[in-house]
Formats: structure tokens, C-alpha cells, sequence
């Protein structure tokens, strides 16, 4: 029986992975995760759950903690959606970049065999359109790119490193607030209008996937045969008004879906631009350049993900609907 260890156990992938990896009953989970501890009977009592920060501990701890582990899933980092203070390219570098590369060393100092990493679906994007230099725009991409490669580049020695890119994914961890909460918020003030074309149609669409999907494809990508690269993963495309007709049926809301043109959207992303600027605070998104991709189809078509990963179809619709009425 081989052994994981989940950092990030009681987020979304963190926690539909723990489950997951106990349910073959060919694993043992040990979790490690921010405070505050879970209220009693929401964390998998089959698994062994520290609580702390990762970036407190020396690297002699964190090996000591990693010993007699085989596997290291790292479900953390921070989100495209946060707004830290200016340079965000120094912040998404260190958040999401340094720990990746530097905890993928120490695993291998402890004798772990694979490491598993969850990232974004961006690198796919930032692959496929070149011309839209998204890792120049965006401070949070060019990190997740980076983030991809340099694990990608530890592979090798006795460590077999996989990156697992993700679209929206959707889900629910018992008595915890959702990440989606924020966008339920800014919904209700009619902060999220759909964008029409010259011909007033709307346009733009994401992929979307919920977490136990990713906690399945989680589960493959520790199969030994399974080699060092990186997989797109996907389930069901969605376009933008779908999704928010979707979540506004749910929050029994009659807001209206207002309609931009895009040269209306890049005016409002101007206005964003400038009241982060203000408080001198700098997007991951940047939002001007992410109009572009917010009026294109972000969809997924994973078919080598699902012929090597082995994860199953799922009701990403009835996930959305469980989202928003948790909020």
C-alpha cells in the first residue's frame, strides 16, 4: 500500500481527493492544511490531518514530514481572482512558483517517488494562442506557466513529476464558505454582464469539471505508468450564458443579465484597471488584456487527459446548482 500526502487537504480538490485516494483502498492519506481546523466529522477520519503552514517550517521539518511518503499532491497556491498588492508578478512568482519547485527537491530528498501538481488550464491557452502573449498580460498565467515547467524540470532521479491543468472546477467541501461565494456576490450586483458581438450575440464560454473528476484524474496521474508530462483536464463546455443563467435560477435572483459590447467591457476593465492602480494593487488577470479571453470560447476537449487519467463522467450542472445553493 502506498502512502500520499494531500497539501491542501481541506480545500475543494484537496478534500474530494482525500476520498478518493482512500475509496481504491490502495493508498494511506496523510493532509496537511491551513488553520482553522474543520468542525468534528467533516474531515475523513482514514486519513491522518496536520494543520500549519508549509512556508513556516525548515526544510529538515517538512523532509521529516515527507518520509515514508510516496506521493505528494499539491492542491494549494493562490487563485487567479486575487488582487495582491503591486508587483503581482512577485507575488504569483512566490506564491505559486517557488514552493512548487523548491517542496518537488524536497520530496525527492525524502525518498517520494511522484509529484503530482495541480495548476491551470491557462497554460493550455497560453500554448494555443501565442499571439495574445498571456504570460506577458497576466501576472498570475505567467506564473502558472512557470510554475508547470520548472516542476517538469525536476523530473528525473527517482521523482516523476505530472501536471494536471484544470478549468473551473466546481464542488462542495461540507461547512466551508466556496470560493464561489465571491462571484454569487458580485452576480447579484449585476457585476458579471454577458459580452455580444456586432450582430448582439453573446460570446465567450469556460470548461468546467467538478472535483471529484479531478480527484479521479488525481488518482490515475499515481499510477506508475502514468509519465512526466502535463494533461489538460476538461468535462463539459459551457458558455458564459448558460453559466450565469444557470447560477441565477439557482439564487431565486430576477437580476438582470446586462449585455456589453466589447468596446463597452474594456471600458469598465479601464475603470478596474485604475482603482487597483489607486490602492496600488495589481490583478493576476489583468483585466483590459482579460476582456479578450472573457469573449472567447475557453473549452477543453481532453480526450488523451481521459484515455490516460481514466476519470468519469459526472453532473457538472447539478454540481453548479449543490455551489450555489451552499452560498
Amino acid at each position: 500500500m502506498k502512502s500520499v500526502f494531500i497539501l491542501g487537504g481541506t480545500g475543494l480538490i484537496g478534500y474530494a481527493a482525500t476520498k478518493a485516494f482512500l475509496d481504491t483502498e490502495e493508498y494511506r492519506v496523510t493532509t496537511l492544511s491551513l488553520p482553522p481546523v474543520p468542525e468534528e466529522g467533516v474531515l475523513d477520519p482514514r486519513a491522518k490531518h496536520h494543520f500549519g503552514n508549509m512556508n513556516d517550517m525548515s526544510d529538515a521539518e517538512i523532509v521529516k514530514l515527507l518520509k515514508g511518503q510516496d506521493i505528494f499532491v499539491f492542491a494549494g497556491g493562490v487563485n487567479s481572482h486575487f488582487i495582491p498588492n503591486k508587483p503581482a508578478k512577485e507575488f504569483f512568482f512566490q506564491a505559486n512558483v517557488e514552493p512548487v519547485q523548491h517542496l518537488a527537491q524536497l520530496a525527492r530528498q525524502a525518498g517520494m517517488s511522484r509529484f503530482l501538481l495541480c495548476t491551470s488550464f491557462y497554460n493550455y491557452f497560453h500554448a494555443s494562442w501565442p499571439e495574445l502573449q498571456l504570460t506577458e498580460m497576466h501576472p498570475y498565467i505567467y506564473a502558472s506557466v512557470e510554475q508547470e515547467m520548472r516542476l517538469l524540470a525536476e523530473n528525473g532521479n527517482g521523482l516523476t513529476t505530472v501536471a494536471l491543468r484544470l478549468p473551473y472546477v466546481v464542488g462542495v467541501v461540507p461547512n466551508k464558505v466556496s470560493a464561489w461565494k465571491n462571484y454569487a456576490e458580485r452576480l447579484h450586483r449585476s457585476e458579471f454582464p454577458l459580452y455580444v458581438d456586432h450582430h448582439n450575440k453573446a460570446t465567450g464560454g469556460s470548461c468546467y469539471m467538478t472535483a471529484k473528476q479531478v480527484a479521479e484524474a488525481l488518482v490515475g496521474a499515481a499510477n506508475d505508468a502514468i509519465p512526466s508530462k502535463s494533461f489538460t483536464l476538461g468535462w463539459r463546455n459551457m458558455s458564459n450564458e448558460a453559466f450565469l443563467i444557470q447560477a441565477r435560477r439557482v439564487l431565486a435572483t430576477d437580476i438582470e443579465i446586462k449585455t456589453l459590447s466589447k468596446k463597452e467591457m474594456q471600458t469598465l476593465a479601464r475603470k478596474e484597471a485604475y482603482l487597483n492602480e489607486l490602492q496600488g494593487k495589481e490583478a493576476g488577470l489583468e483585466p483590459i488584456a482579460y476582456t479578450e479571453l472573457l469573449t472567447r470560447a475557453l473549452y477543453v476537449h481532453p480526450i488523451e487527459a481521459l484515455d490516460a487519467l481514466d476519470y468519469h463522467a459526472d453532473n457538472v450542472e447539478l454540481a453548479i446548482q449543490e455551489v450555489f445553493q451552499s452560498l
